[in-house]
Formats: structure tokens, C-alpha cells, sequence
């Protein structure tokens, strides 16, 4: 027997009388659950970035509206289950395939590199300076303890030249897709490289600077290391995003750098071997073997014999790595299916370290650490971290199996922490610092001045290498940070 229309109508009403319940129960049930302050996480493990934080309560910001925007954004940005909802959305459209388009020029337009002599003064867009004489000091003293420093050699050095053609065995040569904001090619991806003038200038300028005030103390060695695209990528390929040639611009910066800085050459090199696991597919880094054949090229300007890969007694292998390209390309099903394998190689004299690492309130806290540590359980997504502590501000190690009074600085961005490693067995001591938070490490230390040449003096360190990749050598963000320390 059919409903009669009262009937239908009364089954109707309370359907959605239902909905409307279960609705508002959902929204009460996520506003709980924004409620749990202590449940807020601090960092993104998906983003690898820290998260906002909670705003200062002020006048100021009560009647500009600050105050409440900033709450605004620091609860949608540390809602408790913000990553399992964006883990939720990207595998709903994974369901539809890969949402990229074919490759075109993304926007950015790269300026043409010079061949010529140019004045970095007037690229940088600034008046010349004029440079502080280096202060002259006592023999120096490692880490407190005793020994005499060698004399550093201050003659002039031309960069290494390598025979180039532009080509690999294993160039990517069909087109990419794009996806985020990255390009992606057969479950690899790849960022790109747009070659700045001034902002290239700029970082000439803070070399040069701090090469003169290290004169006589210090050899000071740059090393501007590729990135996936510029040793991965047919030029055609690469030309297709708009990219800039990687090789051209090294040594466009090399030729600009004062004549008494080492440089160091790695794109022919890496070129020659891109048939081999140099770069991870998931993940904007090199891989340790990457590392390893830019410090071949550093032991050649160094005059060193560098060891061979089976000097090294002891390796890990962390399978299973998804990187920051993985996030950047919302998660892409093929990347997922071809996860990378992080592979490490322990140093021989030591594998002890110190690290200073931030309290998010402008402290530090030192730990004993492990120049390559166990990071098996670490997040899939953390895996890079077995290299030299990550990110952290200041640290350093005492190899006891070297007692030549040897020292090292390496100024770095994460790319240097996968070639930290190589360099321990070389030296007596090693220090290194990532130039992003350095000078808050010094604040924090009771050190007013903040500069590489201050460290220098400090500890009586021989050789600094300047270990950054080109795309972050050359962003406005990274130079201002460097223009505080880099004297």
C-alpha cells in the first residue's frame, strides 16, 4: 500500500530533521576538537614547515584587527586534524589521475647571464662600500685547545674547468607535467632555477667581503651546488620551463669572485653521472653519492686525495622516503608508488657530534648527536634527516683521529648536510652552520657579533666552505639573512 502524502510528508520532515542533526553534531564535534589547545601541533610534517603561532594580545592589534586576523590564521593553521583532512582531499583527487597540465614557462622569466666583465656594485643596485680592513689577531687557538694553525694560503686561484658539452647519458628528454609547484617526469620531480642578476651581484659581493676581512686567517671555498633540473634535464627540456642554464650561471658568480676564493665546479661532473642515484626523485636534494662527487671535485681544489666510497666501513638505508617534492605535488600517486631510499655512509674517525638546537622561545638546547644517525623511525617524510642533525644552528665535532690542529666551517643550507659527512675524516676539527638561524645562536650565546669572521677568530678555523645550492645562494630571503653574517 502507498504512503499517503501526509505520511510521505511526515517521513520527509523527519529525514531531514536527521540530517540537519547529524550536521550540527559534525560541527559541534569539530569545534571540540578545535578546542584541544593541547592537541595543536607546532610543526607540518606534510608542509616541513612551522606552523603559525598564537598572536600577542596588544592594543594595537585589537584596533587595527591584527590580533583577530592572527588568531584567524593561527587556528585554521594548527586545527588538530588539518593534515588528515589535506591527506583526505589529495588522495580524493588522486582518484581523477595526475591534475597537471603540459609543461610551459611557469611565469617566472630568468634574466639572460653575461658573458662579459660586469660591476657588481652597480647590478646590486647599491653605492660601493667601503671594506672594513681585516682585524689581525694572535695565533689562533681550536676550540680551546692547543696546536698550531698553519699558514693559510691566500694566492690567487682560477675555478676548475671541466670539458662540458651539456650532456648526460641519462638526460630527461620528453616533457614534463606540472603539478603544485613542481615539474614532474616519470615519478621524479624537479624544481627549477631562474638565473637573477642583481641578486646573483649581491651574493658576489658578500663573498668577496668576506674573503678580504678572512685574508690571511682563513682559505675561504665557495661551492654553488646544482640542482635536480640543471643535471637531470636535457637542455631542451629545461629550456622548455624557462630555466636557466645552472653551469653558466655558477661560473658567470665564479668569474666575479674575488681571485683569492677556491671555487668549486660540480655540474660537468654530476652531468657525467646522471645515470646513477645523484638526486632523489621525491625530495629537492642530493643524494649522499650526489654529495659524494661534489666532494671529489673539492678534494681536487683542496689538494687532497678523497677516499673512495669503500674506504667507509659502515652505511645505512632508509627506504621508503617521500620528500618536499612529494608535498609540493600534492602528494602524487606516482611519486607515492617510487619511493626514494635515503643511503648514508659513516665517517670512520668519528661519528660523534654536537648540536645547538632552537626552543622556539629564542633558547637553544645542546645535544650529543650522530653525525649520521639512525633515522628508521623517523616520518617517511623526515628520512634526509640522517644527515649532520638537519637544520640546526651551530654545531661541531672534535674527530680525534685526526691531530694535525685541522679545522673546518661549512656555511650551509640543508644541501650541505648530506656533504658534511664526507668532509669529517679530513680534519681535527669540523663546525658548521646553517646561515638561516645562526644569528639568533648567537644571541642566544652572549655573541654581539654574529659574523663568520668573528667564528673564524673564535675557534681559529682554516678553511671555510660555502656550501649552498644555487637557487637558494641566490634569493632575495637567503641574502638578507647572509648579509648579517657573512663578514
Amino acid at each position: 500500500m502507498r504512503p499517503t502524502k501526509q505520511e510521505y510528508q511526515k517521513a520527509r520532515f523527519r529525514a531531514i530533521q536527521i540530517k540537519q542533526l547529524l550536521f550540527f553534531g559534525f560541527l559541534v564535534l569539530m569545534g571540540f576538537i578545535g578546542l584541544l589547545w593541547f592537541a595543536r601541533p607546532k610543526t607540518s610534517t606534510l608542509e616541513k614547515r612551522d606552523l603559525a603561532e598564537f598572536p600577542k594580545l596588544s592594543l594595537a592589534g585589537l584596533l587595527d584587527g591584527s590580533f583577530c586576523s592572527g588568531v584567524e590564521t593561527w587556528y585554521a593553521d594548527t586545527y588538530p586534524l588539518r593534515e588528515g583532512l589535506i591527506d583526505a582531499n589529495t588522495k580524493l583527487k588522486n582518484l581523477y589521475g595526475l591534475q597537471g597540465e603540459q609543461m610551459i614557462n611557469n611565469g617566472e622569466k630568468a634574466d639572460e647571464i653575461p658573458t662579459g666583465s660586469v660591476d657588481l656594485e652597480e647590478l646590486a643596485g647599491r653605492t660601493s662600500e667601503a671594506t672594513e680592513p681585516p682585524v689581525n689577531s694572535d695565533t689562533p687557538v681550536n676550540s680551546g685547545e692547543s696546536g698550531v694553525v698553519p699558514p693559510v694560503s691566500t694566492e690567487a686561484t682560477s675555478p676548475a674547468t671541466t670539458e662540458y658539452n651539456g650532456q648526460g647519458a641519462n638526460d630527461v628528454t620528453h616533457d614534463l607535467e606540472k603539478a603544485g609547484t613542481i615539474y614532474i617526469a616519470d615519478g621524479a620531480g624537479y624544481g627549477v632555477y631562474y638565473f637573477s642578476e642583481t641578486n646573483s651581484a649581491r651574493y658576489c659581493l658578500l663573498v668577496n667581503k668576506l674573503a678580504k676581512n678572512l685574508s690571511g686567517k682563513a682559505q675561504v671555498y665557495s661551492m654553488l651546488c646544482p640542482i635536480s633540473a640543471g643535471i637531470m634535464l636535457s637542455d631542451e627540456v629545461r629550456e622548455k620551463t624557462g630555466a636557466s642554464d645552472e653551469h653558466a650561471a655558477t661560473e658567470w658568480c665564479y668569474r666575479n669572485m674575488d681571485p683569492s676564493v677556491k671555487t668549486v665546479t660540480m655540474v660537468p661532473t654530476l652531468k657525467a653521472h646522471n645515470d646513477e642515484y645523484i638526486f632523489f626523485r621525491t625530495d629537492h636534494h642530493w643524494t649522499a653519492l650526489g654529495a659524494y662527487y661534489a666532494y671529489r671535485e673539492w678534494a681536487k681544489v683542496k689538494g687532497v686525495t678523497p677516499h673512495e666510497l669503500s674506504y667507509f666501513e659502515k652505511t645505512y638505508e632508509f627506504p621508503g622516503f617521500l620528500g618536499t617534492f612529494y608535498s609540493q605535488s600534492n602528494k602524487n600517486a606516482a611519486m607515492a608508488a617510487n619511493p626514494d631510499t635515503v643511503k648514508a655512509y659513516v665517517p670512520n674517525g668519528t661519528n660523534r657530534m654536537n648540536m645547538f638546537v632552537g626552543n622556539g622561545d629564542g633558547t637553544f638546547t645542546e645535544y650529543a648527536w650522530r653525525i649520521v644517525n639512525d633515522v628508521s623511525n623517523y616520518a617517511k617524510s623526515e628520512l634526509y634527516a640522517a644527515f649532520a642533525g638537519g637544520d640546526q644552528a651551530y654545531n661541531y665535532v672534535h674527530n680525534e683521529a685526526v691531530t694535525d690542529g685541522s679545522s673546518v666551517l661549512i656555511v650551509k643550507d640543508s644541501y650541505g648536510n648530506a656533504f658534511i659527512p664526507w668532509l669529517i675524516d679530513h680534519y681535527e676539527y669540523i663546525y658548521w652552520i646553517d646561515f638561516r638561524n645562526y644569528k639568533k645562536w648567537c644571541a642566544w650565546a652572549g655573541y654581539s657579533d654574529p659574523s663568520i669572521s668573528n667564528l673564524v677568530e673564535r675557534k681559529g678555523i682554516q678553511d671555510v666552505i660555502l656550501c649552498h645550492n644555487i637557487s637558494i645562494a641566490t634569493a632575495s630571503s637567503a641574502l638578507g639573512a647572509m648579509e648579517d653574517i657573512y663578514k
